[in-house]
């Protein structure tokens, strides 16, 4: 038989193959990645070096969907909570993704140019280079919790003893659940943590 005209796998489909897994089970294996792809494990290992580099084809995956189109074109602030924003949206869809991309040093290309992006509209808005990367990791460690915050149950206290804690019960009452709940936190957080950020600023004459 000939070849087939269209590949049969490509790093596209193994990531997203890869994140379908993620996203159901948390976690992936390679002989169960290559089951779902309808191939051997081998003709697996002809695409990627391991599980290393199928981290990376789906991290790059998700970071084509995180929108850092701002930095360079709005304000440092306004760059850096639109960059949050679609950065948690993304991350909130494939929560299971989180703990595996947290444990995995950044080395590649595709995101180093994102990050790059990101180094440059704070340098430019007056940040110490020796902050720059503290400052994106504290707004990523944020949202990452917020994305996990965006699949936690609707309501994250619950069955409180009004008469033993009144004070909390009262608080209970008048917060929003579900998807309000959190995205009153995000945003609340988010304002805190930009606030705190900007005194690192140096005043440009």
């Amino acid at each position: 038989m000939g070849r087939p005209r269209t590949p049969l796998l490509d790093k596209d489909r193994i990531a997203l193959a890869a994140l379908r897994q993620i996203d159901r089970k948390g976690d992936f294996t390679i002989p169960e990645l290559a089951h779902s792809l309808k191939v051997s494990p081998a003709s697996l290992y002809h695409h990627v070096d391991g599980r290393a580099e199928i981290l990376t084809l789906v991290r790059q995956y998700l970071a084509r969907t995180v929108d850092a189109t701002a930095f360079g074109h709005l304000p440092w602030d306004d760059a850096l909570r639109a960059w949050a924003q679609s950065y948690r949206d993304t991350f909130a869809s494939h929560a299971g993704a989180v703990a595996l991309m947290s444990v995995q040093p950044v080395t590649d290309p595709v995101l180093h140019r994102m990050y790059d992006a990101a180094v440059a509209a704070l340098e430019d808005a007056g940040f110490p280079q020796q902050s720059v990367l503290a400052v994106i990791t504290a707004v990523e460690s944020f949202v990452l919790g917020s994305a996990l915050d965006l699949v936690a149950p609707e309501v994250m206290v619950a069955d409180v003893d009004s008469a033993a804690q009144p004070r909390l019960a009262a608080a209970v009452a008048i917060t929003p659940s579900g998807r309000p709940r959190a995205d009153q936190a995000f945003h609340l957080g988010l304002d805190a943590l930009l606030t705190g950020i900007g005194s690192l600023r140096t005043q440009r004459k």
